[in-house]
């Protein structure tokens, strides 16, 4: 299964054209997700990993701090939803991010909700993982996939 697309395929343009690098924070109470997370995108240059959290209301409160590019966001929170991370943002206007939901929770149901709160993009964490990052890298300008082998 492929990743939901609720809107538009973002533009890599539209983040940041500064050259400085992709800004990403990761809004999941799994410790073994977010440390996968980081190895992942953090192996290399062009992109930094801004932060982390289990809770909607941190998440809330860090993310206009940290101006990351990119939140990752599950739907099940420690404290909070995914959902109540969708709602704070939608005030954040043009300072808001592109909002990656990834979950466990990924049956139709889920991903319309999503949708409907403004997700860009949705993906399976049990199968579609590497595509999320894969998505990540591209939009950070990157020439290596996350498994290290140089891309066509």
């Amino acid at each position: 299964m492929s990743a939901s697309r609720p809107k538009s395929t973002p533009e890599t343009s539209s983040l940041d054209s500064s050259g400085d690098p992709l800004r990403v924070y990761i809004v999941d109470d799994s410790p073994i997700i977010v440390h996968l997370l980081r190895e992942l995108l953090e192996g290399g240059t062009n992109l930094e990993v801004v932060g982390d959290t289990g809770q909607a209301s941190v998440a809330l409160a860090q993310i206009p701090e940290r101006s990351p590019h990119i939140a990752i966001v599950d739907i099940a929170l420690k404290a909070g939803t995914g959902y109540d991370v969708l709602r704070g943002l939608a005030t954040h206007g043009a300072r808001r991010p592109l909002v990656m939901m990834l979950s466990n929770f990924a049956t139709q149901n889920y991903r319309d909700e999503a949708q409907k709160l403004g997700a860009d993009l949705f993906f399976d964490k049990h199968d579609e993982i590497i595509d999320l990052v894969r998505t990540i890298t591209a939009m950070a300008g990157r020439t290596q996939n996350p498994c290290g082998s140089a891309r066509s």
